[in-house]
């Protein structure tokens, strides 16, 4: 046997760098042709050019990582062009090859509602591999109303037989329903358990009248309910009255409800009755003053006792209810609050052993609740004030790290680096606003199918993801809508990630900010587009429940006053003269109030008569003390939500 010898590694070596070589050019020659012939493809696809598509999909290669959607959208292009047989053949191509991936569920699904309108019995096997593979799925869930349908559809002449099959039907039905009361297919199941002629339970009714009520269809709810046992459904006819108009027969079951059966009732139910409530009296506080005078003892006690006290304007008077409520209620929902309340109050009154005493508790007591940030932020207050400055320090960093995109976060800043003054941004570095991850499940295809501009398709795909379903509302222009399903998605997460990460670009874009710039005088520009984001979320066409119009919400007298006094061209596109105007009165409202922004953001929502009278009527040392004050609960809110988002702009750009 020949010995190797040095020249033949040498040769097996440049061999085997030649076959890597050769699989990576493949690969990313592979790669570029599939992204290629996908993007022609996707271009005849959303013409409507179903044939053309359909041969322009079947060109990815093999090994492309869109070879999947490829077949996926060729399955969609024979489906529109009549051609079940050969969708079904794409779709069951992607389930046996790629049953793991993203792509799979809606494959097995989209399959299983062909073989359905075909009268093919497979369906019935697929829908139920889905609802046992995928259970917390869309899919699962739609997968219950068509088995309900196959069962009913389909009756056996055996009378045994037929009962059985039409009580498997409304099971599925009823899974269906409770499961999506709002759903596409929640009318079309109750139609289809009315025709099962069953006798229906207490629970049955109920369920329909849910589906009935989520799709605002009040009289059937009312008709489902009559069959129901009050006990048990008083909070939804309850609901269903107030939407009726009937505030005289909501009310009666409110209280009949909330004073007798509250207790076996979902607290959400309660609270949304007893909001309900209020909202039907002459008067806010007519309507928390009559749920008081019932002496509540079960659930939705502690809320009317919260807001009650809410309501309170004397602090001390206010501090005392807080207190009773606290000791009545130390378990209930609204604790922490009723006890940030307390702290807050011993704070003012300058009682800081008292109040860190509270602080102590209820940062024991109560983990990242709503209070949290602002009982840290002002634990390091107490300990700056009892000269404690390194644990100060502490406790403003931690309300840094922990709550970073809450209006606390922003103090906590000013309190630990103060040369850099109360505003430390003063303009804002632009960055688009790009799909919100870098890398995501299945190889990056969504980022990838996302930067091919398949919107329909990557919406299917993250139908549970707000982020992405935002970012599709961005691409298609819904900049509103695009804002709000962000900032909700955001507000789930328990733990913010940092803020070079793309989710915060969706929740605080720069919409409008070449006009902020362009129009914003001596003001801050952050300042004003922070305005813009809260009053309006970036539509210019917004008009509030007082006649306050456009991006900055200007009422129509003020609007006019502004545009008489200054030279606003009247050639201004709608959204630049409402910023422009917008800013001019912010200016004049900033100048009256010595020049602070703190003053002129108050005066914005609560106007400049509540703010000059409010400076001889609270008595404060600085501007914590003044915003915890401001009587206007409305106004306070307002002027945190503003620092707050100028505070996450500037961290962003």
């Amino acid at each position: 046997m020949r010995r190797w010898r040095k020249y033949d590694i040498y040769i097996v070596a440049f061999l085997l760098v030649l076959t890597v070589g050769c699989f990576i050019y493949n690969h990313h020659s592979s790669e570029a042709r599939g992204v290629s012939e996908y993007s022609t493809a996707l271009k005849a696809y959303k013409d409507n050019d179903f044939e053309k598509a359909y041969q322009e999909f079947g060109k990815v290669p093999q090994d492309s990582s869109l070879k999947h959607p490829a077949l996926f959208r060729q399955a969609r292009c024979a489906t529109n062009l009549g051609r079940t047989e050969n969708a079904i053949k794409k779709y069951k191509k992607i389930v046996n090859t790629n049953s793991e991936s993203a792509i799979a569920p809606i494959s097995e699904y989209n399959m299983a509602v062909l073989m359905f309108e075909s009268q093919d019995k497979r369906a019935k096997h697929h829908f139920k591999k889905i609802i046992k593979k995928y259970p917390t799925s869309d899919y699962a869930i739609a997968s219950n109303y068509y088995l309900g349908m196959i069962e009913a559809i389909n009756p056996p002449k055996n009378k045994k037989r037929l009962e059985k099959s039409k009580e498997r039907a409304l099971e599925y039905f009823k899974n269906y329903i409770d499961k999506a009361p709002d759903g596409r297919f929640a009318i079309n199941s109750v139609k289809a358990i009315k025709n099962l002629d069953k006798t229906l339970s207490n629970y049955d009714n109920l369920l329909i009248a849910k589906a009935y009520y989520a799709n605002g269809e009040y009289d059937n709810a009312l008709a489902f309910l009559q069959a129901t046992t009050v006990s048990e459904s008083w909070s939804d006819f309850a609901k269903t009255e107030y939407r009726l108009g009937d505030k005289a027969k909501g009310n009666y079951y409110a209280e009949l409800g909330l004073t007798k059966h509250a207790s076996t009732t979902e607290p959400a139910d309660v609270y949304e009755v007893i909001d309900n409530y209020i909202t039907a009296s002459a008067t806010r506080k007519d309507g928390i003053n009559k749920l008081l005078s019932l002496r509540l003892k079960s659930t939705g006690a502690d809320y009317v006792s919260y807001l009650y006290c809410s309501e309170v304007a004397d602090s001390a008077s206010k501090s005392d209810c807080f207190k009773a409520m606290y000791e009545k209620y130390p378990n209930g929902q609204f604790s922490a609050e009723a006890l940030y309340n307390l702290f807050l109050a011993k704070y003012l009154q300058k009682k800081y052993y008292d109040a860190q005493r509270l602080g102590f508790l209820h940062m024991r007591k109560f983990q990242n609740v709503k209070s949290s940030p602002a009982v840290t932020y002002f634990m390091a207050k107490i300990a700056f004030k009892l000269k404690h400055y390194e644990s100060a320090n502490s406790y403003f960093k931690e309300v840094i790290t922990k709550y970073p995109d809450s209006y606390y976060a922003f103090r906590a800043n000013y309190n630990l680096y103060k040369d850099d003054g109360f505003l430390p941004f003063l303009a804002l570095k632009e960055k688009p606003v790009i799909f919100p991850y870098r890398k995501s499940l299945d190889n990056n295809l969504v980022v990838k199918l996302a930067y091919l501009k398949d919107y329909d398709f990557v919406e299917e795909l993250c139908k549970k993801d707000k982020f992405i379903q935002s970012w599709i509302s961005y691409e298609k222009g819904d900049y509103t809508v695009s804002a709000v399903l962000a900032r909700n998605a955001m507000e789930e997460q328990s733990v913010k990630p940092p803020f070079d990460d793309l989710r915060w670009r969706l929740i605080y874009p720069l919409h409008y900010y070449d006009s902020v710039n362009r129009y914003k005088g001596n003001n801050n520009p952050i300042i004003l587009q922070s305005i813009i984001k809260e009053e309006s979320h970036f539509n210019p066409y917004a008009e509030s429940s007082v006649g306050a119009k456009g991006l900055m919400q200007l009422m129509p007298s003020t609007y006019s006053e502004v545009l008489s006094k200054n030279n606003i061209p009247s050639s201004l596109s709608i959204a630049d003269k409402n910023i422009a105007a917008g800013s001019l009165y912010y200016s004049g409202l900033k100048k009256s109030l010595v020049n602070k922004d703190l003053y002129a953001i108050s005066a914005y929502n609560g106007g400049i008569g509540s703010v000059t009278n409010w400076f001889s009527k609270i008595i404060y040392n600085d501007t914590d003390e003044f915003v915890e004050q401001i009587p206007y609960p409305e106004t306070k809110n307002y002027v945190k939500k503003v620092l707050r988002t100028y505070w996450v702009y500037g961290n962003i750009y």
